[in-house]
């Protein structure tokens, strides 16, 4: 044989192997990715409600300025 093709069959070899674990960290890759991906959206939308929750109670605060006591005062005083 020639020393030609053993070193073209070793280098094949070699990147057939560098394929192979290329192939699989791909794989891990695109799954880990999925996995970050859908625990963003979760957080995203956990912040959306929160959001909502926080814009709701800013306007009920903007909306009873015009009252002096709050539904927690009338319960204190209705509770003395």
């Amino acid at each position: 044989m020639d020393s030609t093709a053993i070193i073209v069959a070793v280098i094949t070899a070699v990147g057939g192997i560098i394929a192979s674990y290329l192939h699989v960290f791909r794989k891990e890759n695109r799954e880990d990715h999925a996995l970050v991906t859908e625990q963003i959206r979760l957080v995203h939308r956990s912040i959306n409600k929160i959001g909502d929750k926080v814009d709701a109670h800013l306007i009920w605060h903007s909306e009873g300025q015009n009252d002096s006591t709050t539904r927690r005062d009338k319960e204190r005083t209705a509770k003395q």
